[in-house]
């Protein structure tokens, strides 16, 4: 099963653009709690459910987000997970939703949600769940994943931190491997500014369950205000690498690589991996049109890939 959307969608609003998608029927009240800034373009916000309530979801799908005096709904991807919106007993943890918001003016929702935080925590809006672009996939026998392969172009991270977030929530999980690749503000960018970088590092940091092959691939491919990433080919840009890449011993982490180049063939070849692996292998890709297009076309046509095991999703 492969999802992709026509660039001829991209004037259309969210709603216009999803319309055949599945979502809930009905919508459902949460309040904004807190509003974290990552850098100058990207907000995370906390939804926070009521506790004796339960919101269903599944990893990697996006909100229906209805704003006060806005008519048209919002559409952002959830990175949370399932587990953390469900009321936990004997637990202070409060149910809540995720989101990460970039900055766009022209987008009524984004732009309301963009305001001065004092303006906007504590106010309730109401959201919808809705999207197919998920883990598991629905259509695939999951005992047949031996490996998950995640792509992902700047806010195309959005859906899978979800997934890869809940994937480690379990007792056995696939072999994992990310590829992402995205620009950074500076060449004095820290982890922390780049979307979901340290969460992604954390989550592999933690003992695995049975696999020694998951691996982080970075591809930083520019940065906002121009600025070289490097000065000879492929040098690491500093402090990112430094605090990001160290040389790692521990067996409870696994090895981060990082390049000063966009996704290529050689990266997505590696990906693939061998005929065993590529056939027990389900891709996952999201980002930027052009790019999801390109990397679904190639590892389509990889000899022991089979086509519907590549599932993408395109942002605008």
């Amino acid at each position: 099963m492969v999802q992709t959307r026509s660039k001829a969608k991209a004037s259309l609003s969210h709603e216009e653009r999803t319309a055949t998608e599945p979502r809930d029927e009905g919508l459902y009240p949460v309040t904004i709690e807190t509003v974290t800034p990552v850098n100058n373009r990207i907000k995370t916000f906390r939804l926070a459910l009521r506790e004796q309530d339960t919101f269903n979801f599944q990893p990697g799908q996006w909100l229906d987000v209805h704003v006060p005096g806005i008519e048209q709904a919002g559409g952002f991807t959830l990175t949370s997970t399932p587990s953390q919106a469900r009321p936990r007993p004997d637990s202070e943890h409060t149910p809540y939703l995720e989101l990460a918001v970039q900055n766009n003016p022209g987008n009524p929702p984004a732009a309301w949600l963009w305001q001065s935080p004092e303006e906007i925590i504590g106010k309730e809006v109401n959201v919808r769940v809705g999207g197919s672009f998920v883990w598991p996939p629905p259509e695939i026998d999951y005992a047949t994943i031996k490996r998950a392969v995640f792509i992902a172009g700047g806010v195309g991270i959005n859906p899978l931190v979800s997934m890869l977030s809940h994937i480690n929530e379990q007792e056995t999980e696939p072999e994992v491997r990310i590829l992402y690749s995205s620009k950074v503000p500076s060449s004095d960018t820290q982890p922390e500014e780049v979307l979901f970088l340290t969460r992604l590092l954390d989550l592999f940091r933690k003992p695995r369950t049975h696999s020694t092959k998951n691996c982080i691939e970075l591809f930083l491919t520019g940065t906002w205000d121009g600025a070289p990433l490097n000065r000879r080919n492929d040098e690491p840009i500093q402090p990112l690498m430094s605090l990001t890449l160290p040389q790692i011993q521990s067996d409870t982490e696994v090895p981060v690589t990082a390049w000063t180049h966009r996704i290529d063939d050689t990266a997505l070849a590696s990906a693939v991996g061998n005929a065993e692996e590529a056939q027990g292998t389900v891709f996952y890709v999201c980002g930027p049109a052009e790019m999801t297009d390109s990397i679904v076309d190639w590892i389509q046509k990889q000899k022991n890939v089979d086509p519907e095991r590549v599932l993408c999703e395109k942002w605008w």
